[in-house]
């Protein structure tokens, strides 16, 4: 089993090797892995220009920590804020969820060599996706992966080792730092990010209620039964079902 520092060496030649003459593409969130790869990134001393995908649904604590730790990161905004978006587009599931191609995968260009904070030990279909370090789709970006094989206690070694800031969400118990509601989450985390954050689920509430009168008025002028129009009453309903699904 490989040290730390053997993977810290692994990683930054990983990066070194795969360095594309414009340079890389960073994938920045801010969470815990992105501040790991930004760091191995200037170890390795690779040229990257790092960009972060402003999702409008993150939680402040992380908006404002990239703000003041990382002002070389540069904001993607989208076009519209996602609780605009929400009511024409539906509520996403996690099988359907148009709001990652939307406002994540939507940035890059084919030609841009991605570096990407991806670990497998997060999940199993992780581990069967991201086969190799460095991934090469046709059609799509290439991506270099340098902390692929890291585990959670890697990465926390190396934040704690050299001193690196990171969110304060994740001494509060946080483990997954991302959008807000998000359908990949589980039940119980989802219920914790709406306590913690009530004006997100007044807009997230507000948007299901829009959507429902909308989807349900052009269903009926079409003449259709909407399923979800059969089984709730109206848009505050779909929500609790939603969100506690």
């Amino acid at each position: 089993m490989m040290t730390l520092d053997q993977k810290i060496q692994r990683s930054c030649a990983l990066l070194s090797s795969n360095e594309p003459p414009a340079g890389y593409y960073g994938c920045f969130s801010g969470g815990k892995d992105s501040v790991v790869i930004k760091e191995l990134a200037r170890i390795a001393g690779v040229k990257v220009v790092w960009h972060y995908n402003v999702t409008t649904i993150d939680p402040p604590e992380l908006v404002q920590f990239i703000k003041r730790f990382h002002p070389d990161v540069v904001w993607d905004r989208p076009k519209e804020n996602f609780f605009h978006l929400l009511p024409r587009r539906g509520f996403p599931l996690r099988n359907t969820r148009w709001c990652c191609k939307e406002y994540k995968e939507s940035r890059t260009h084919v030609e841009d060599v991605l570096i990407t904070g991806v670990r497998i030990e997060e999940s199993p279909r992780r581990k069967n996706l991201y086969t190799t370090c460095v991934m090469e789709t046709p059609g799509r970006p290439k991506q270099v992966l340098p902390i692929r094989l890291w585990s959670a206690d890697d990465v926390w070694d190396f934040i704690k080792n050299l001193g690196l800031p990171y969110c304060s969400l994740y001494d509060e118990g946080f483990k997954r730092l991302g959008c807000i509601g998000c359908p990949m989450t589980n039940r119980k985390n989802k219920l914790r990010e709406f306590e913690r954050w009530p004006r997100y689920e007044h807009l997230w509430r507000k948007a299901f209620n829009e959507f429902w009168i909308k989807k349900n008025e052009r269903e009926v002028a079409k003449g259709k039964v909407w399923e979800f129009g059969q089984r709730f009453k109206n848009g505050d309903e779909l929500f609790e079902w939603w969100k506690n699904y």
